[in-house]
């Protein structure tokens, strides 16, 4: 239990609220930890900035930003039998535009049947996929491959 100071009036004891108040006071941080959250929230404010949520909704909006904000934030994120760490979860939201979020919306709505009990983690792993699937449905596009040159030694 933190220790708080006591002033003595008549019989009972009472805390100083000025006392009390910096009594619970954060210790002050080095200027690398405030440097470091500067940095953060630069960064998803430009990630954010990149989604044009202002396209959706706003309660989607909403959904969105609280899912990307704790994709974000989280340590570490699991996809499957796969934990990825911070800094990769990160340099994939940098890929996050309003596309990529509009096609994350048609698969949540998609949803007819499934029952869903963690709607954030359900958005959160939804998104992300989403990034990933947008890379990959750019190589297996056929009419793109098409306009492409065969792969080197298929000539």
């Amino acid at each position: 239990m933190p220790f708080k100071k006591a002033i003595k009036t008549g019989e009972k004891r009472e805390t100083s609220k000025k006392e009390e108040s910096s009594i619970y006071a954060r210790p002050s941080v080095g200027p690398l930890y405030t440097d470091r959250r500067a940095d953060d929230e630069e960064d998803i404010q430009e990630i954010l900035n990149g989604c044009e949520l202002e396209i959706f909704e706003p309660e989607v909006a909403q959904v969105f930003e609280n899912a990307i904000e704790r994709l974000f934030y989280s340590d570490s994120f699991r996809i499957g039998n796969a934990t990825l760490p911070q800094s990769r979860v990160r340099s994939r939201l940098h890929l996050l535009d309003g596309m990529i979020l509009q096609d994350a919306e048609r698969k949540l709505r998609a949803n007819l049947d499934r029952e869903v009990k963690n709607s954030t983690a359900y958005t959160m792993a939804t998104i992300f996929n989403c990034i990933a699937e947008s890379e990959s449905d750019l190589l297996v596009d056929p009419y793109l491959n098409s306009l492409g040159k065969a792969p080197p030694g298929k000539e």
